[in-house]
C-alpha cells in the first residue's frame, strides 16, 4: 500500500478537525477560507483545554472530553449571538474556485515534498527529540495523562516538568484511538496534514487579509508557502520539532484575526470587533498549547498591526480622553509582552546556544533566503524584492505591517545567530531558546505575505495591460493565468527546495546506519510484543534508541526518554545489573522497577556521544541474562538473575 497507509490516519484527523473546529467556526458565523482555515486552530484550542479540564477531573483521555468542551463552547457561543445581531463578516471571494486550486495545489507541492522527506508510512525521525515525542503519545494512550500540566511526569514523575506543551501529542493520540494506526503511521500522517493543509491554509488567510481577496493574491500566497525551505520543512529536519510546527503553522490564523480585530487589511463588510476578538480568542490557546514559542511568534509579528492601529486611533480621536486611553493600553500591551517574552523563557541551561554567523553573513543569508540549508531561495528572494518595490509604491496600512512582520522576523534571525549583545540576544531571542533555526523557521513564515505581495501585484500589473491591449481575451488570460500558476509551482521551489527535502529526507531513512534506530534494531523492537509479556519493564541505554521499545513495541521501558529523571532504583540497574549474582540490592532494584528484560543496541548513540550504563554493557557472557532474541548486533536478552526468569 505504501504512502496510502497515512490516508486513513490523516481523513480521521481532518474530520476531528473539522467536528471539532468547523463547527465551532460555523456556530461564530466564519464562511468559507476563514472557516476551513480558523477550524484546525479552534479544534486545536478544544483539544488543549478538554486535556486539562479532563486531568483535573480524572477522566480518561478520548476525544470524548473535546466533543463535550465544543459543546459547551458552542452553546455558550449562541447565547451570545442570541444577545446580538452583529458578527465577523469575511470579504467576499473574487472565485471560491480559484482558492481552491490554490490551495490544492499548494497541497500537492507540499504534500509530495512531505512525503519525499519522510520515505515510507512507519518512518520515524531518528532524531534525539523524537524518543519523547514517539514515547509520550504511548504514555496518553496507556495513562490518559494529556494535560500540559501532566505529561511532563513521564520523564519527571516527581513534578520537575510542571508544563508541558501537550496538544500535539494529545491530538496525535486521538487519532491512534480512532484510526487503529501505529505511532508512527499516525505521526507522519499528522505532519503531512500540518504541513500540506494547515500551513498554505493559513498563509493564504493572512495574506489575502493583509494585501486583498484576489486571485493574484491568493495564488501567489499559495505558491509561495510551498516554497520556503525554512518552513514547513525545517521543524521536520531539524530537532524534531513536531510541536513547533503545529504552532507556526497555526499562528497565520491568529494573525489574521489580530489585523481583523484592529481594523486593518481586507476584512471587509460589517465591523465587528467584538466577534473577530471572538475568533482571536479561539485561536491563541490552540497556538500557546501547540508550543509558547509560536505563541511569542505570534506575539512579535502582531506588534506591527498594533503600531498601524495606534497610529490610526490617534490621528482619528483627537479629544486627549479618548489619546490618554490609548497611550495607557499601548503602554499596558508593550509592558505585557515585554513580561510575557521573560516569563515564557524556557531555563538558563537550555539556553546556551552560540551565534555561529556575523552580521553581514546574517543579513546575506536573510536576502537570499538560504539560512540553514545553504542554497539560494532565488524565486523567493525576488518576491520579496518585488513586495518591497511595490511596496514603496502602496505605503497603506497593511503594506507597512506586511514589510514590518518580514524585518521583525529578519531582525530576529540576525540577532539569534549573529548579535554581539548577550544580553539583549536572550532577551529577546530566549524565548525560543537562542535557537537560530527556531528562528528560521519563524522568518519561514513571517516573510510569506510580503512574497505573496510582491508576485501578486507584479502579475496584477501585466494583467492590466494584458486586458487594455485585449480586452475581448478573458478566457485566455484565465487559462494562462492557470498555466502560470502550475509553471509557477514547479520552478519558485528551485533550487533550494530539493536540496532542503534530500536533506531532511536522511532523518527519516532507515538503514544500518540510523542515528537513533537501524534497521536491525526497528525489526527487533517491532517484534517485543511477542518476548515480553505486558507489564514486564525493559532497561537499556534510551540514547542508543532503546526507549523507543515503549512506542514502538508497546512495552514499558525503565527510561522512556533520553533526558529523564533517575530513581534511586534504577540508577542501580543502569549500573550494577550485571553484578546482580554478587549485590543483593540489585534484585530489590529489579523488584521495585519491574525490570524483567534489557535491549542492548551497542554503543552507537544518537549524538555520538558516549554515556554508557555499567550494568547494562557486554551480557553477552553474563550469567544474569539469557538471550531471548537478536537481530543483527540487536540484542533482546531476559533477566534470569533473582528468580525473575
Amino acid at each position: 500500500m505504501g504512502m496510502l497507509e497515512l490516508l486513513w490516519p490523516a481523513v480521521v484527523l481532518l474530520a476531528v478537525y473539522a467536528v471539532l473546529g468547523g463547527s465551532l467556526a460555523w456556530v461564530i458565523g466564519l464562511r468559507g477560507l476563514w472557516a476551513v482555515a480558523a477550524a484546525p486552530a479552534f479544534a486545536t484550542t478544544v483539544i488543549g483545554g478538554a486535556s486539562v479540564v479532563a486531568g483535573w477531573l480524572g477522566l480518561g483521555w478520548s476525544i470524548l472530553p473535546s466533543l463535550v468542551l465544543a459543546v459547551v463552547i458552542g452553546a455558550g457561543v449562541l447565547l451570545v449571538r442570541r444577545r446580538t445581531t452583529t458578527r465577523p463578516v469575511a470579504p467576499r471571494s473574487f472565485s471560491p474556485w480559484w482558492t481552491v486550486l490554490a490551495l490544492v495545489l499548494a497541497a500537492i507541492v507540499i504534500g509530495g515534498q512531505t512525503l519525499s522527506v519522510i520515505g515510507a508510512p512507519t518512518a520515524i525521525s531518528q532524531t534525539f527529540d523524537n524518543v519523547f515525542h514517539l514515547n509520550a503519545i504511548r504514555y496518553i494512550l496507556d495513562t490518559g495523562a494529556a494535560s500540559p500540566l501532566e505529561l511532563g511526569q513521564m520523564t519527571s514523575p516527581n513534578g520537575g516538568v510542571p508544563f508541558y506543551p501537550s496538544v500535539w501529542h494529545a491530538t496525535a493520540a486521538i487519532v491512534v484511538q480512532l484510526s487503529g494506526a501505529s505511532i508512527p503511521t499516525v505521526v507522519n500522517a499528522q505532519t503531512l496534514v500540518i504541513a500540506a493543509v494547515l500551513w498554505p491554509l493559513g498563509a493564504v488567510l493572512l495574506s489575502r487579509v493583509l494585501a486583498g481577496a484576489t486571485a493574484a493574491v491568493t495564488v501567489s500566497a499559495a505558491l509561495v508557502s510551498a516554497s520556503v525551505p525554512m518552513f514547513p520543512l525545517l521543524p521536520m529536519d531539524y530537532g524534531v520539532l513536531y510541536p513547533f510546527q503545529l504552532a507556526l503553522a497555526l499562528a497565520p490564523v491568529a494573525l489574521a484575526a489580530t489585523a481583523s480585530l484592529l481594523g486593518i487589511g481586507a476584512t471587509a463588510g460589517e465591523r465587528a470587533p467584538g466577534w473577530w476578538g471572538f475568533v482571536l480568542l479561539g485561536a491563541i490557546p490552540g497556538v500557546a498549547l501547540a508550543h509558547p514559542g509560536g505563541f511569542v511568534a505570534w506575539l512579535a509579528l502582531s506588534v506591527p498591526m498594533v503600531g498601524v492601529f495606534a497610529v490610526r486611533f490617534w490621528r482619528g480621536h483627537p479629544a486627549g480622553r479618548a489619546r490618554t486611553g490609548l497611550v495607557v493600553g499601548v503602554l499596558a500591551y508593550l509592558g505585557l509582552g515585554l513580561l510575557l517574552l521573560k516569563i515564557l523563557r524556557p531555563p538558563l541551561p537550555t539556553r546556551l546556544w552560540p551565534t555561529a554567523l556575523s552580521p553581514a553573513e546574517a543579513v546575506q543569508e536573510v536576502a537570499q533566503v538560504s539560512m540553514f540549508y545553504g542554497t539560494v531561495s532565488i524565486g523567493v528572494a525576488l518576491a520579496i524584492l518585488l513586495g518591497l518595490v511595490w511596496a514603496v509604491r502602496e505605503r497603506t496600512g497593511p503594506v507597512f505591517v506586511t514589510v514590518a512582520s518580514w524585518i521583525i522576523g529578519a531582525a530576529l534571525f540576525v540577532i539569534v545567530i549573529a548579535s554581539p549583545f548577550g544580553t539583549l540576544r536572550d532577551a529577546l531571542t530566549g524565548s525560543w531558546y537562542n535557537n537560530w533555526p527556531r528562528l528560521a523557521a519563524v522568518f519561514g513564515v513571517a516573510l510569506v505575505p510580503l512574497a505573496a505581495f510582491g508576485v501578486a501585484r507584479t502579475v496584477e500589473a501585466v494583467a492590466r495591460r494584458w486586458a487594455a491591449a485585449r480586452p475581448e481575451a478573458v478566457r485566455a488570460r484565465t487559462l494562462t493565468g492557470a498555466a502560470l500558476a502550475v509553471v509557477g509551482a514547479v520552478l519558485l521551489p528551485l533550487p533550494a527546495l530539493p536540496h532542503a527535502v534530500e536533506q531532511a529526507h536522511g532523518r527519516f531513512a532507515l538503514d544500518d546506519d540510523s542515528a537513533l534506530v537501524s534497521a536491525d534494531e526497528m525489526a527487533l523492537l517491532e517484534r517485543l510484543p511477542a518476548h515480553v509479556p505486558a507489564g514486564e519493564k525493559i532497561a537499556g541505554n534510551p540514547y542508543t534508541g532503546t526507549a523507543l521499545a515503549y512506542a514502538i513495541g508497546g512495552r514499558e521501558v525503565l527510561m522512556p526518554h533520553i533526558l529523564v529523571d533517575v530513581s534511586e532504583d534504577a540508577q542501580t540497574v543502569n549500573d550494577h545489573l550485571a553484578d546482580a549474582e554478587t549485590q543483593p540490592d540489585v534484585c530489590d532494584a529489579l523488584r521495585e522497577t519491574g525490570v524483567g528484560f534489557v535491549l542492548d543496541f551497542g554503543d552507537r548513540e544518537v549524538h555520538n556521544g558516549s554515556h554508557p550504563l555499567p550494568g547494562l554493557d557486554e551480557l553477552e557472557d553474563s550469567r544474569v541474562v539469557r538471550l531471548v532474541d537478536s537481530e543483527g548486533d540487536a540484542r533482546l536478552y531476559e533477566v534470569t538473575a533473582c528468580g525473575l526468569g
